[in-house]
């Protein structure tokens, strides 16, 4: 048997930051249709500044991924052919685990996207999302995230801070505002503090009169906000703005130059060097090969139904030639024995797997 999950959507090779953020906006109908029909049992989605995809246990995974790509396909009619890729049984498992252990990042080995991986769980089982193998994948991709911190250490790659960093350098800057605090702004205000001699500072929407009043002062913005809809005007300035969001947050910049994330994420990757890419493989491909067993193993509801249709047929087969030379009373006492025996396993099975 194949794995039974399957791997859906499209990245920055593929696509551009306004498609993948597109993509989310109109996946949630389909999901829920094929959910409904029974072809897709669980699903995440994983949604970073770098890729939109989701994550299926499915009997039929292959199916069930085609089946999805058809769905959001015809909701966006201007994508290419080769825009959403589906990866389903092996090819799914693998090509998971890499991304999670960050082999498949701009900045190879980035620790940021293993977290976004995690959370894209947390919210599939806080919405409902989630089945009995989902869970399976999520408690795997966690082990497999613990051992890739020792393997190789998250702080060599920060995957878009990075990029940032580079870009801001590149510019010469000394003073930058950082607007958004949440996980990702945070995690960027930390990042830009580790080079010397950078003032940063960070605002949110509720300090945005305050920012407007001193946006002219720093060298550089970089906007770090998930809204759905571009909403930041800045002031008229000559100044140098990085946004980094999904979909673009930069409404209004006159005089500003800004370079959005499709254009941070086409600079060169950043590669791992030799030795830490090796371990980190080795480690996708060994635990690759331990999911895709567990995943193989049939689901509860197959395997009640495999033991109930063995016990038909012994009972009404097999039993019958058994009892042949007992007492009428005494075949009555065994076939009830035998029928409540397993009866009472069925139950024990489905209570050990519910």
């Amino acid at each position: 048997m194949s794995p039974s999950i399957a791997v859906v959507g499209a990245s920055w090779r593929s696509a551009s930051t306004l498609v993948r953020a597109r993509l989310s906006e109109v996946a949630a109908e389909p999901l829920s249709s094929l959910r409904e029909s029974g072809y897709v049992a669980g699903a995440a989605c994983i949604s970073t500044c770098s890729r939109t995809e989701w994550v299926l246990t499915a009997d039929q995974p292959e199916w069930a991924g085609n089946l999805l790509r058809s769905a959001l396909a015809a909701r966006l009619p201007e994508l290419e052919p080769s825009t959403l890729t589906v990866r389903a049984g092996a090819s799914a498992v693998n090509y998971l685990l890499r991304v999670a252990v960050g082999l498949d990042s701009v900045a190879e080995g980035e620790g940021a996207v293993g977290r976004q991986v995690l959370r894209s769980f947390e919210h599939a089982r806080a919405s409902g999302m989630s089945d009995r193998r989902l869970r399976h994948v999520w408690k795997h991709v966690e082990r497999l995230i613990h051992l890739r911190r020792d393997a190789v250490p998250a702080s060599r790659g920060l995957g878009v801070q990075t990029l940032v960093r580079e870009v801001l350098q590149e510019r010469g800057v000394r003073s930058v505002a950082v607007i958004g605090r949440g996980d990702f702004g945070l995690a960027m205000e930390r990042g830009l503090k580790l080079v010397s001699g950078w003032d940063v500072t960070t605002w949110t929407r509720q300090t945005m009169d305050e920012f407007h009043l001193r946006a002219r002062r720093f060298d550089a913005v970089v906007v770090c906000t998930g809204a759905a809809h571009a909403w930041l005007e800045l002031p008229e300035h000559a100044g140098f703005c990085v946004d980094t969001g999904s979909p673009p947050q930069v409404r209004v910049a006159s005089g500003w130059s800004v370079v959005g994330l499709d254009a941070l994420l086409s600079r060169p990757e950043r590669a791992l060097e030799d030795e830490e890419r090796e371990r980190l493989e080795q480690l996708v491909s060994d635990s690759a090969t331990a999911l895709s067993a567990g995943l193989q193993v049939r689901a509860p509801s197959q395997a009640l139904a495999a033991i109930d249709a063995e016990r038909a047929q012994f009972l009404n087969q097999e039993l019958p030639s058994l009892l042949t030379g007992l007492s009428p009373a005494e075949a009555r006492r065994v076939r009830r024995a035998v029928s409540a025996f397993t009866h009472k396993l069925i139950q024990r099975t489905r209570e050990a797997t519910s």
